[in-house]
């Protein structure tokens, strides 16, 4: 049974806080260190809240992402150049050839990022700046979304979704019409291949980043999209067994052309907006026990009027898990963010109505969900 939209438009909210803070322009990417929010915006100046306020820390530092870690705030900008914020300035590296659609990842010692060309480059501190260390032809989307994933019990190494192919599949929905057709795991010091899933046409993998979720067991395995021509979209969880990459367990597809979703993971959920463009469709995706290569996963009843994409944007993070089966999901206007309590049938338990449609990532730091709306807001939500 799905819920309609006109029932949570009459479901009562409980009371929730908010912080509001306002940039001098909408913010396109947030990030987070301990208690420290960083924002940057569509004019790639850097920011931070402090006391309340937004303070400018540097400008053309990227005007696509950010992440943060190790006491450092890492971008991109339009030229192509690693910009570092240190803490007091900004860092760079010589290198001019790094793609500033791709999200990079940090490591403890160093950071790896995507060349325009589709390497994969790994840098580290040197001397007050940053060095390239390690380059591998990685033929990696100009626009994949690193991600850290420790998939054999021994680590993180580095994930990508490389073999860029623009003839199997036309949708295009996400900036482009490249869809990749392998996820490559790197070891994360040298970059060496260490595992490979290549996808048989007319398959791709409909997205940007392969999600790290731990299911069951001490190992991570991958959410990803997975679509073709003639069945749309699925939601695939890849696995590693004996050093191999493989496809653990799909949920099924649309059955029509150009239908597509959006993963949303965490606390060891696996969690998918259905056609987020057109009435968007929360459901859960759950494993039966132990399962074995090739199983389907199995779905909840869906929850209706609520969306976490628009066509063509990289912003594959506009939902989040803020505890088991408690989420924050923009709703299908993209002008409310909405609290979703689904550890039973789900219900809308908070809601905040923003000052204009959500133009972030969602981002849960410090008990509260952060996001930034086309009026320059920037909101953080305590929703419990």
């Amino acid at each position: 049974m799905v819920l309609p939209a006109a029932q949570i438009a009459c479901a009562q909210a409980a009371p929730t806080a908010a912080t509001l803070v306002q940039l001098p322009a909408p913010a396109v990417w947030l990030a987070s260190e301990g208690q420290q929010i960083y924002a940057v915006t569509a004019q790639a100046e850097l920011l931070t809240v402090q006391d309340g306020k937004a303070k400018i820390l540097a400008k053309n530092f990227s005007s696509a992402f950010i992440i943060a870690c190790s006491g450092r705030v890492v971008g991109v900008n339009d030229a192509g150049q690693l910009q570092v914020w240190n803490g007091k300035a900004v860092e760079t590296a010589p290198n001019k050839d790094v793609s500033p659609l791709a999200h990079p990842v940090c490591l403890p010692f160093g950071i790896v990022a995507v060349s325009r060309a589709g390497d994969l480059v790994r840098f580290d501190p040197a001397g007050g700046g940053w060095r390239e260390a390690a380059r591998t032809a990685a033929n990696a989307l100009p626009d994949a979304q690193l991600t850290l994933a420790d998939l054999n019990g021994a680590g993180d190494e580095v994930v990508a979704l490389t073999r860029p192919d623009s003839a199997r599949y036309d949708h295009g929905i996400l900036g482009d019409t490249a869809e990749a057709t392998e996820i490559t795991v790197f070891e994360r010091h040298g970059l060496g291949v260490l595992a490979r899933l290549n996808l048989p046409a007319p398959y791709v993998f409909e997205d940007l980043q392969a999600r790290p979720v731990r299911l069951v067991g001490g190992k991570d395995s991958l959410a990803v999209v997975r679509s073709s021509p003639r069945g749309g979209a699925a939601l695939a969880l890849i696995s590693q067994t004996d050093g191999k990459l493989g496809l653990r367990a799909t949920g099924p597809d649309f059955g029509q052309t150009h239908r597509w979703l959006a993963p949303v993971v965490g606390f060891g959920q696996l969690w998918a907006v259905k056609t987020p463009h057109i009435g968007g469709l929360l459901a859960q995706y759950t494993q039966a026990g132990d399962t074995q290569a090739g199983d389907t996963l199995k779905i909840s009843p869906p929850f209706a009027g609520i969306s976490s994409h628009s066509i063509g944007s990289r912003n594959l993070n506009a939902a989040v898990l803020t505890a088991p089966g408690q989420l924050v999901i923009p709703s299908q206007d993209h002008r409310n963010l909405m609290a979703l309590d689904c550890r039973a049938a789900c219900r809308v338990t908070g809601k905040l109505a923003l000052g204009g449609t959500y133009t972030s990532n969602m981002l849960l730091s410090g008990g509260q969900v952060w996001g930034g709306d086309s009026s320059g807001r920037l909101h953080g939500w305590a929703t419990r």
